[in-house]
């Protein structure tokens, strides 16, 4: 028996998001206050969401808040894609900068320490964790520092890049990538596109998963949201129709029967699957695949 329609409706609505942006605007708020550390009065940063409440993705289940705290008056630069010429112009047009990203994540993690006390904030492996409570919901907080990737280099004036973030795992020093502007628009954009169905539809296969969480039938991190997302993005537009069932259909149908390998994320840059820490594997994604089928399928046996 299949998924009723009256599920389907349930699980696309999103979660409530008034905790989030409270939450988000406080730590923002004080961020760039002016009693704030001095060290931090000179530097361009900037604090936004990440993730799913940024993504409008959110459903009841999500609890924590994802925020970025990004340092731009210093960035990490690849200049892989620039010919020789360009290299030596962007050499020639920049120098070292003295305050990097381990400084400013010490700043950040001594600013939040003053204001919320030392207990409150936890630095853990790749985000700081801010647990306080005076806040409506804790949060996970990623320091970071702007990472671009050149297409173009002329001069300062005439330069193109894909704007990322760098950030380091604390406890393997690995350095991670990511591109979460950039994520955010091309989902935007394909929302737009199929009548932001897409979007909901997230939130629906998300919602599956936390329920074949808690029947057991899969574990609790085989399906990260992150690459929910990305795996829907490549799903055709036309199979975002208005129905639900047919819909769920429709996507999963497609996903059972498309090579899944070379998909990249939503950034439309990084590789899906692969053996790095931050990717994906397909035979993770395979079994979620299966089980969204055998929901379908078997509903009423769950």
């Amino acid at each position: 028996m299949s998924i009723p329609t009256n599920q389907l409706e349930t699980w696309s609505n999103p979660g409530a998001d008034d905790s989030a942006t409270k939450t988000y605007n406080r730590v923002k708020n004080l961020m760039e206050s002016d009693d704030s550390i001095p060290e931090q009065k000179d530097k361009d940063f900037e604090v936004y969401l990440q993730g799913s409440y940024r993504n409008s993705t959110n459903i009841y289940a999500d609890s924590d808040v994802d925020l970025v705290v990004q340092l731009n008056s210093s960035f990490r630069r690849n200049l892989s894609r620039l010919n020789s010429t360009q290299k030596s112009r962007y050499k020639d047009s920049f120098s070292s900068a003295s305050y990097g990203l381990s400084d400013f994540h010490q700043d950040v993690v001594d600013t939040l320490r003053d204001y919320y006390g030392r207990t409150s904030v936890s630095v853990e492996d790749r985000a700081l964790v801010l647990d306080s409570d005076s806040l409506p919901l804790s949060a996970d907080i990623v320091v970071c520092q702007q990472y671009r990737r050149y297409n173009r280099f002329q001069s300062i004036f005439d330069q193109d890049y894909d704007e990322g973030i760098r950030f380091k795992d604390q406890s393997t020093g690995e350095e991670i990538i990511s591109y979460p502007k950039i994520h955010y628009q091309n989902g935007a954009d394909k929302n737009q596109s199929v009548h932001s169905r897409y979007r909901e539809t997230i939130r629906i296969i998300k919602n599956a998963r936390s329920y074949l969480v808690e029947k057991g039938e899969i574990e609790e991190g085989l399906a990260p949201s992150y690459c929910i997302e990305c795996l829907l993005y490549h799903v055709p537009s036309s199979k975002y129709t208005h129905d639900l069932q047919e819909r769920y259909r429709n996507v999963v149908d497609w996903l059972v029967e498309v090579r899944i390998d070379d998909f990249d994320c939503q950034n439309e840059i990084q590789d899906l699957f692969g053996s790095k820490s931050t990717q994906w594997s397909t035979s993770e994604a395979d079994e979620f695949i299966r089980k969204l089928v055998d929901l379908w399928n078997n509903w009423y046996d769950y």
